[in-house]
């Protein structure tokens, strides 16, 4: 095995040419990475240099999170760390400051005066067998033939928000037979198509080792893992989507990149990111499902969030309004380009609704979701599904009050337009769009629904071939206090008495010993749970259906002798 200090001159020459191919202007940043791998062929390491022109000048050198919305990066684990300029060595100093409950960051800053470009190089051990998480799926990852994770959880970066040129640079002679790299720049040896700022070059993902791949045009894919199917044939779904996305919301990126890897724990988690999206998967995970989460990522690398704030702390306040047209374009779009069903468009839409309307939590207002999103699952999918039939009812009011001649897809358009020509997409744009086609009962609506307000869309929000119904389903009830599974003892307590759980056998005291999504499983009214639990000593398996009382909720169903066109098409 090549020592890091050996390897590291090399790994930094190798990425000249690419870092002087940019154009002047713009200052460059270039990235070149080195994985290694062990005796037995997996990725157990990977070497990173990161060089970047115009160093900040302010109290900060550079900066990676510590936590990225929960989730541990690998800022703690940075071996032989340094940093260098034109004179040598830079001496720094680090502070750790937390920015929410759920971000922490680390900033190194500069002992004395910087000189010229500055570099940083350091290394990173990576453990295959590390547990697999159900959070957002950022942190760098070994396995299956190959590693992978997104920029903020292992590049250190300027502490700026100046755009650089970006360049990637992968050193593969190390990682083992047919290894490849590809980052959401492209496949292979890459650059930015445009200047990024750091928070943007933070939302690349990056790829490499023994890993699938695809191409089409400028779509590219690759994943780490084997699918329950043919990769190509979902990739290729995916690439016609993407085509159609780029007409719909009229920007065409230079390139478009999706990243796939296992994740058995939490199969169907997203991530959406610079020009790029990545995804979990099981090798049980059907087709069609992967299709609404690739159709959902797929809408963020458009949209993101109002300011940007989508992975920001603090900006899961501001989630209703990036999730919930996620949610509200991941069947519309698919089923406008004819690449859904009508009947797989009803499917997405009733479990939304489902989940939606049969929350316990439903009236949770928006300035308590940051709070609650990571300890309560019914509090985490608010802003997805309150924020998904919120837009449907403003498409209808905005068809409705302009005689069909206008919809919601006009106001998106105008706020990306807005973006585009270095406008903040913000609040305050959604309410001026708002109180425009709306006017000021638009308005009122609107601060209805952030303080909880129940949004019920007419029975033709999805054309007139489909048309609202009640029906009685089923709350989601684990129980027990849901506060116990994101306690480091996962002790159960707070349980309810006649609950399914509490018939199923599960008792106060017992210890939680497995981890299981709850996201899906809360729209599906029949899915069950297994808990893996220890009591005095012993483990028990129980298994209940997690359903409490019944409601009434609006779901949605064909005209009887109807045809369906894609509605707005």
């Amino acid at each position: 095995m090549t020592p890091f200090r050996t390897a590291l001159p090399a790994l930094m020459l190798t990425c000249a040419p690419l870092c002087a191919a940019h154009a002047a202007g713009a200052p460059d940043l270039s990235i070149a990475l080195a994985p290694v791998a062990d005796a037995d062929g997996a990725l157990t390491r990977l070497d990173v240099a990161i060089r970047f022109e115009a160093p900040p000048a302010g109290d900060a050198l550079a900066a990676i999170a510590v936590t990225a919305n929960t989730v541990e990066t690998s800022a703690r684990s940075l071996e032989a760390l340094a940093f260098s300029d034109a004179r040598g060595l830079l001496p720094v100093k680090v502070v750790d400051a937390a920015q929410d409950g759920d971000n922490l960051e680390r900033t190194w800053k500069a002992l004395r005066p910087v000189e010229g470009a500055v570099t940083v190089a350091y290394s990173i051990s990576i453990d295959p067998k590390q547990p697999e998480l159900a959070k957002p799926q950022y942190e760098l990852r070994a396995g299956e033939g190959g590693l992978s994770g997104a920029g903020n959880a292992f590049l250190v970066l300027p502490d700026d928000e100046l755009p650089r040129e970006v360049s990637v640079h992968w050193d593969l002679s190390r990682a083992g037979k047919d290894a490849r790299g590809l980052s959401s720049l492209g496949m292979g040896d890459s650059h930015s198509s445009h200047p990024l700022r750091p928070d943007q070059i933070a939302s690349v993902y990056y790829m490499a080792g023994r890993v699938g791949a695809y191409s089409k045009g400028t779509f590219f894919a690759g994943w780490q893992g084997k699918f329950a199917f043919d990769g190509p044939e979902l990739m290729g779904w995916a690439a016609r989507l993407q085509g159609f996305y780029g007409a719909f919301f009229d920007q065409r990126p230079d390139s478009f990149g999706v990243f796939a890897r296992t994740n058995r724990l939490n199969p169907g988690s997203g991530i959406g990111l610079t020009d790029s999206f990545a995804f979990t998967f099981s090798d049980k995970t059907p087709i069609a499902d992967l299709e609404s989460l690739l159709a959902h990522e797929m809408v963020h690398a458009w949209i993101n969030s109002l300011g940007d704030s989508m992975d920001a702390a603090g900006g899961l306040g501001q989630s209703w309004f990036g999730e919930g047209l996620a949610v509200h374009y991941q069947r519309l779009l698919p089923y406008r380009a004819g690449l859904i069903s009508s009947e797989a468009f009803l499917e997405d839409l009733n479990s939304t609704a489902a989940r939606y309307y049969t929350n316990a939590l439903i009236g949770t207002p928006n300035d308590q979701i940051a709070q609650g999103f990571w300890k309560d699952t019914r509090v985490r999918v608010l802003p997805y599904d309150r924020g998904s039939m919120y837009f449907a009812s403003v498409d209808a009011q905005i068809r409705a009050a302009s005689g069909g001649k206008r919809s919601l897809d006009d106001v998106v358009r105008a706020m990306l337009a807005a973006r585009r020509a270095g406008q903040p997409m913000d609040l305050a744009l959604w309410k001026k769009l708002l109180g425009t086609e709306l006017d000021a009962k638009g308005l009122t609506d609107f601060d209805a629904m952030l303080a909880g307000g129940i949004a019920v869309p007419p029975s033709d929000a999805f054309g007139p071939c489909f048309e609202r119904v009640t029906k009685p389903l089923k709350r989601f009830d684990l129980g027990f206090d849901p506060l116990v599974l994101v306690t480091p003892e996962r002790v159960v307590k707070g349980l309810k008495p006649g609950s399914a759980a509490a018939i199923a056998g599960l008792r106060d005291g017992d210890r939680v010993l497995n981890r299981f999504p709850q996201d899906a499983l809360q729209g599906d009214q029949t899915r069950t749970v297994t808990l893996e639990i220890e009591r005095d000593g012993s483990q028990l398996s129980i298994t209940y259906l997690p359903r409490g009382e019944t409601v009434d909720a609006y779901q949605w169903q064909p005209v009887p002798g109807g045809k369906c066109p894609a509605p707005g098409a």
